[in-house]
């Protein structure tokens, strides 16, 4: 996919991988409305930094766990740039809770993590569906190596990415053949998230991959580009994590 004067809409696009890959689009020439839930100030920054690359760039508040709002970023989407070509479902939300602690999670979690991890993606992309069928286009999911492994934040997390990488290879079913969708499964990033959970078992996560060294977000990014761009690649989960699963 030609992505000059294209335009993408990333959920949680104002911080982390989400910024990461909204820049690696915009150095490509791609226009971008840029979702987030709460940080406003990092949304506004990452705007004034894809515009200094000379496309256009707009913010828009959108609470996922709501499903209204995954329509209504849609529609403001379409409403500022005029059309709609690759969604990028990388909002994300979790909960910190160890596996065995099973009492600890509770039905208000689970449905949190669930509505924005799972539910909202799905809705996002019924939404878009029409848009993204008249152009050609494509959706890209981060889902996590959390999705693969019994291990990570807490179980509703895991469960949440396992569903989502499903959830692309049904999409990449129902979508064919005019609209691609793949996924990305990140090992652990130095983003908010992965600061949570302390230095010394980042240390150690790190040096448990084959590659013995972080992830940077810049890496990841151009991986989801990749898939963004190939046109002969739909259903897949990449997984970018330094070798992290093959242990």
């Amino acid at each position: 996919m030609e992505l000059r004067d294209r335009v993408a809409l990333v959920t949680g696009g104002g911080t982390g991988l989400g910024r990461a890959i909204a820049l690696a689009l915009a150095q490509e020439g791609c226009h971008l409305t840029i979702g987030y839930s709460r940080s406003e100030h990092e949304a506004t920054a990452t705007v004034d930094a894809l515009e200094a690359l000379g496309v256009r760039a707009v913010a828009e508040r959108a609470d996922l766990g709501e499903p209204t709002a995954c329509r209504q970023l849609v529609s403001a989407t379409l409403e500022r740039h005029g059309r709609l070509d690759v969604l990028v479902n990388n909002a994300g939300t979790t909960v910190y809770v160890p596996f065995p602690a099973l009492d600890q999670l509770d039905v208000e979690q689970w449905d949190q993590v669930m509505a924005v991890n799972l539910r909202a993606p799905w809705l996002l992309a019924q939404a878009a569906a029409p848009a993204l069928r008249a152009v050609g286009g494509c959706i890209l999911n981060t889902a996590s190596i959390a999705g693969f492994r019994t291990g990570g934040s807490s179980i509703v997390y895991c469960v949440s990415k396992a569903g989502l990488i499903h959830l692309t290879r049904c999409l990449a079913t129902a979508l064919a053949p005019a609209v691609r969708v793949n996924a990305i499964a990140p090992g652990f990033l130095r983003t908010r998230w992965g600061e949570a959970f302390g230095e010394e078992t980042l240390r150690a996560i790190e040096e448990s991959t084959l590659l013995r060294k972080s992830l940077a977000l810049e890496d990841v990014a151009a991986a989801a580009l990749s898939l963004i761009r190939n046109e002969a690649i739909t259903g897949q989960t990449l997984v970018v994590d330094g070798g992290m699963v093959l242990h």
